[in-house]
């Protein structure tokens, strides 16, 4: 059985990139990241490279009207690849930057300025466009500013490394008619930075919705992965042999399936026709399942199998061609009449299966899918006019709204499962190798990361890859110490009164803790500005305002406090003592003398009182002999109000007693 529809958007990528990159061999001039109103990084040497005459010479000149600032030259390597050192520069412009070889050949780009370059990436919440943000009409209409320049990297999923874009991109300055759907918070950012250094900003932004960390890291900063190691194997195999891959994928993903999934007997069953489905409740299917009003779901991450039965006549069966689903989140595994059509990896991708001959019968057919999520929304979402069989004449037959459904595993007990490594934005490395490896070595101030959501179903595996990405796009962009810049998840789901499991509150941890541990990273909480209610909260400007505080702290090297960090927990007497560092003036609870959020874990956890003494956080009579460790905020959406004087939010944590 073949997973059709991702290997065809597979190898559709290929051949894409593939031709992106050909062209690249083939032109004389610059890398397509050096366009027009460029920012270069100001102080530092400028990486800039290109394609020209192998084995030849080639000159760089930055130049100011008719006075040349610097003149460089080179030579192409026997592949025509050239990689210059401009030596660093003040801020300032404009300049036209001019690389030209010994044939004649001359490219010159214009409005080039010098100043600080940013790399905004992640998932959603990154790429949350700026006219969806609060005010962001009002935003939009005062975006003019010639001195913020903007560079939008396109989508593009690839197997391997490609030097270019999917398609034409360029740098561009920041007017009501460039940023509306740019990235809010990377915006937000920037304009704050500019504000306060007064030299031009320039940000590449490079983000994919629903993506997980793994797809941001090279295959080389994943190598050493053990997790990674089959499917990175697999992956390496496709490009050679896709049948053979994709065979050893199916017994992988079966074996895996089998394993961790305690309904993993009953595919046979609610795959097929054999299944009564009359003992399953139903649901319209409208939306995600988080709000179709099942209470079992306003929280789920894990599988939930849907099921419906039409009814066709022989002549609809003899001219039926394909299966519409929509887009499904995460991941679905689809059978009609217990034959797999499809499986597709994904939340944004539309389903499009082709249904074998046969497949089909006149009278009563059973579709059946099983559906992943791994966090946020999940289900068949799209609308449910777009679900239908499709007949070769192009006529549709709409699926009913209506499904049986199944609520199988958690996420939390059975973990995240392999995606295909040909898998479009859903298998390792691969936006790395499209939307990050045309990049590096662009010379930067720093990076800018807001990710995590995908992969609150495995934090173990997290704490992990986020310090790995970090270490691995430092190498990439030759700089060992270049400011890295996290926003810690915000708040969505279901709030919690009783202590409990949080993959959430692992991620922000994960998130803390990276900071504590790498002087160059810097943190900016965001919980108090989430949206219970939405994944994607519009208070994008006092995220990005956060991150420009960060970025003053440990990329400017400016005094600042980012707010309330813990430092230690300790005994005091029948006290509990939580340390606070980071803090501005003072603590402080909003909303009365009694701080929100705290718990004590022993065997298990507590919520626990709490109040203010200075820089602490006193838990009376909670140093019990078998308490180990203090929790705050440890919730998908905490309720806190621990804020200091410059009304910032205290950092969630889990922290063992000393």
């Amino acid at each position: 059985m073949k997973y059709k529809v991702t290997n065809a958007i597979f190898t559709a990528a290929i051949a894409f990139g593939g031709v992106t990159a050909a062209h690249a061999q083939e032109a004389f001039g610059l890398a397509p990241v050096f366009t027009d109103h460029a920012v270069l990084q100001r102080d530092k040497p400028v990486a800039v490279w290109g394609q020209g005459p192998a084995n030849e010479a080639v000159n760089l000149t930055l130049s100011e009207g008719n006075r040349v600032v610097t003149s460089i030259s080179g030579k192409a390597d026997a592949s025509g690849h050239f990689s210059l050192s401009l030596p660093q520069q003040a801020a300032g412009g404009p300049y036209a930057l001019t690389v030209s070889d010994t044939h004649g050949h001359t490219q010159t780009l214009n409005d080039i300025l010098v100043g600080d370059v940013w790399l905004c990436s992640g998932q959603s919440n990154m790429e949350f466009p700026l006219k969806a943000a609060n005010n962001g009409a009002g935003e939009v209409a005062g975006a003019s500013d010639p001195l913020l320049r903007i560079f939008d990297v396109p989508r593009n999923s690839q197997a391997a490394p490609v030097t270019g874009f999917a398609k034409g991109t360029q740098w561009k300055v920041s007017s009501p008619a460039s940023v509306p759907n740019t990235s809010a918070v990377c915006y937000f950012m920037a304009r704050e930075l500019a504000d306060k250094t007064h030299v031009p900003q320039g940000v590449i932004h490079a983000s994919w919705g629903g993506t997980a960390a793994e797809l941001w890291v090279s295959r080389e900063g994943l190598s050493a992965f053990d997790e990674m190691r089959e499917v990175l194997s697999v992956q390496d195999l496709y490009r050679t042999d896709p049948q053979a891959a994709m065979s050893d994928w199916e017994a992988h993903s079966k074996a895996w399936w089998r394993e961790h999934d305690p309904d993993y007997n009953q595919v046979g069953l609610w795959s097929g026709k054999g299944f009564d489905d009359a003992v399953w409740p139903t649901l319209v299917a409208s939306g995600v399942w988080e709000s179709s009003g099942v209470p079992a779901l306003r929280a789920f991450d894990g599988v939930v199998w849907y099921r419906q039965t039409v009814t066709l006549t022989a002549d609809q069966v003899a001219h039926a061609v394909s299966l519409d689903l929509g887009p499904v989140d995460d991941s679905d595994t689809t059978w009609v009449n217990g034959v797999l059509v499809g499986t597709t990896d994904g939340w944004t991708l539309p389903r499009h299966y082709t249904l074998p001959k046969g497949t089909l019968k006149a009278g009563q057919n059973v579709i059946a899918v099983r559906v992943l999520d791994s966090g946020g929304g999940g289900g068949l979402y799209g609308a449910p006019s777009n679900r239908a069989l499709l007949l070769e004449s192009g006529a549709r037959i709409t699926l009913s709204a209506e499904w049986h459904y199944h609520i199988g595993a958690d996420i939390k007990a059975m973990g995240t499962p392999p995606t295909a490594p040909w898998s479009e934005a859903a298998a390792p490395a691969v936006l790395y190798n499209g939307m990050i490896a045309p990049v590096a070595p662009y010379s930067l101030r720093g990076i800018a990361w807001y990710q995590g959501e995908s992969n609150a179903g495995n934090p173990a595996l997290y704490a992990k890859l986020l310090p790995a990405l970090v270490k691995d796009w430092r190498e990439h962009f030759e700089a060992p110490d270049l400011p890295f810049l996290v926003v810690q998840l915000s708040a969505f789901g279901t709030p919690q009164d009783v202590p409990a499991a949080s993959g959430w509150g692992e991620i922000r941890d994960i998130q803390r803790q990276l900071e504590q541990n790498d002087p160059h990273v810097g943190m900016a909480v965001s919980y108090d500005v989430g949206d219970r209610f939405d994944i994607h909260p519009t208070q994008k400007r006092q995220v990005g305002l956060r991150l420009a505080l960060a970025a003053r702290k440990v990329a400017y090297g400016e005094a600042l406090k980012l707010g309330p960090r813990p430092e230690r927990v300790s005994r005091r007497g029948n006290d509990l003592v939580v340390d606070f560092q980071d803090v501005n003036g003072a603590l402080r609870a909003y909303g009365g003398k009694d701080v929100l959020g705290f718990e004590v874990c022993a065997a298990t956890c507590h919520f626990a009182s709490a109040h203010i003494e200075g820089n602490t956080v006193v838990l009376p009579g909670e140093a019990i002999a078998n308490a180990r460790s203090v929790r705050f905020g440890w919730a998908d959406v905490p309720y806190l109000n621990l804020y200091d004087g410059a009304d910032l939010p205290a950092s969630p944590f889990a922290m063992d007693i000393n």
